[in-house]
């Protein structure tokens, strides 16, 4: 019989906001910083292209080192947990077998637009593992959450068979339901709503966008809804689960 494995890209949703967010920083004190040294234009566009340059840099970095590959494979008595980078040498690999008398805790981890099952260990370590992909032709398919509900089934079937009480698997807080990631939501916010407002007041006062100039001008407008949503998501999972902690309590 083969071992239930399940294996998905995992995003560091908090890396990739965090240094996207620095990295525009970045680009405006850079701007700023160049049109307060530069007395010419000669002098000027070298540093607005280092500046560019050193945004672009910044930004494939954080995304390079927030992607990365997690496998569980469970056998009669563990789980294996193997974790490595997309591209290679872009972070360090992880590997453990956990047996299943170390598992404290299973619960479902919000993470940006997707769900990640969360393992947590007696000894407090704690490994993560994404939906893979829905099935489908294309790259802008769906996270397989039901896969991954099938997958957390079959991981707590094998606790169970072993005589163990397998844990529920129960919604909890990650680092978006959290006030440093309601935070980083807030300000993600704020900052798309600002970027929007320049965008629709250079249209207003009759700058054009053609094909693709566009569809990035859409995108830019219709920014914080998408923030807004993961903000409203975010702060409705952390209310369900503090009120459900509550009920539980004796």
């Amino acid at each position: 019989m083969t071992a239930p494995t399940h294996q998905g890209l995992y995003r560091n949703a908090p890396l990739l906001f965090g240094g996207l967010l620095g990295a525009i920083a970045l680009l405006a004190a850079g701007i700023a910083a160049s049109l307060h040294i530069a007395t010419t234009g000669d002098e000027l566009l070298p540093l607005v292209f280092g500046t560019l340059g050193l945004f672009v840099l910044t930004a494939v970095v954080c995304m390079l080192l927030a992607l990365r590959r997690h496998r569980w494979t469970v056998d009669a008595q563990a789980v294996l947990i193997e974790e490595r980078p997309l591209v290679p040498l872009t972070g360090r690999r992880r590997a453990r077998r956990v047996p299943f008398g170390e598992i404290a805790a299973l619960s479902n981890v919000q993470n940006a637009v997707d769900d990640l099952l969360t393992l947590t260990t007696r000894d407090g370590e704690r490994f993560v593992l994404p939906p893979g992909l829905a099935p489908g032709d294309g790259l802008m398919r769906a996270p397989d959450q039901a896969g991954l509900d099938v997958f957390a089934g079959r991981l707590q079937a094998a606790i169970a068979a072993t005589g163990a009480a397998a844990p529920p698997v129960a919604d909890g807080l990650g680092f978006w339901n959290r006030p440093p990631g309601l935070a980083l939501l807030g300000i993600a916010l704020l900052a798309s709503l600002a970027l929007a407002i320049m965008v629709l007041w250079g249209l207003w006062e009759g700058a054009t966008a053609r094909h693709r100039a566009g569809e990035a001008v859409a995108i830019l407008v219709m920014l914080p809804v998408g923030v807004a949503w993961m903000l409203r998501r975010s702060w409705r999972r952390r209310r369900s689960v503090l009120r459900a902690a509550r009920e539980s309590r004796p």
